[in-house]
């Protein structure tokens, strides 16, 4: 039986169902690494850093540094698109553009646009936009300085792709996680 968390009495209602699950499921590794994770989420939240950690969460070489900032867009495949595209569209009011998609323009509590936006696009089931990645989607996280983060990325042994693009929309880069879904990072132009 696993000893009982240290951060029990702190943890969040998370990480008591993850206590919960790791009890239940203890002969598993994963019930294990799900109640590890779980108290050391929650001892972060507290501001505590895991042992041996050198270096303060968002931070390299003790420099702080905003990562992820927000979700730039959310993009996936389909088997007929244009079919999908229009389902969206008649049923949910999504406002699809002849490039497969629509950019969500954000608004504050008063409706006001506030410099950014999200895209949403569907692309053809053949569509290599996310290769290597055998994944049917992709994520664009934004992030406030993509060469600092490429670096800090590839220096904690990140696999990221070399290619960074840079155009009238903005900088681009791309990694892909553990699981072998591709990543896309963003940096907006300034103001946006």
């Amino acid at each position: 039986m696993l000893p009982p968390s240290p951060w029990s009495p702190c943890i969040s209602r998370v990480g008591v169902v993850l206590t919960r699950l790791a009890d239940r499921y203890e002969s598993l590794a994963i019930g294990s690494r799900l109640l590890a994770n779980g108290a050391a989420r929650a001892a972060e939240s507290r501001g505590a850093r895991p042992q041996g950690d050198p270096h303060p969460p968002n931070t390299t070489r003790g420099v702080h540094m905003k990562r992820v900032t927000g979700i730039g867009g959310i993009f996936f495949k389909a088997k007929d698109a244009p079919a999908l595209q229009a389902w969206y569209e008649r049923h949910l009011g999504i406002d699809v553009q002849e490039w497969g998609g629509t950019a969500f323009t954000w608004t504050d509590s008063d409706g006001k646009p506030t410099g950014g936006t999200t895209v949403w696009s569907v692309a053809p089931d053949k569509s290599d936009q996310f290769a290597p990645s055998k994944a049917s989607f992709m994520v664009n996280y934004r992030v406030e300085d993509l060469h600092a983060l490429v670096t800090a990325l590839k220096a904690e042994g990140c696999n990221v792709l070399e290619k960074i693009d840079d155009s009238e929309y903005g900088k681009f880069a791309w990694v892909i996680d553990p699981e072998g879904n591709k990543v896309e990072l963003w940096q907006p132009p300034a103001g946006q």
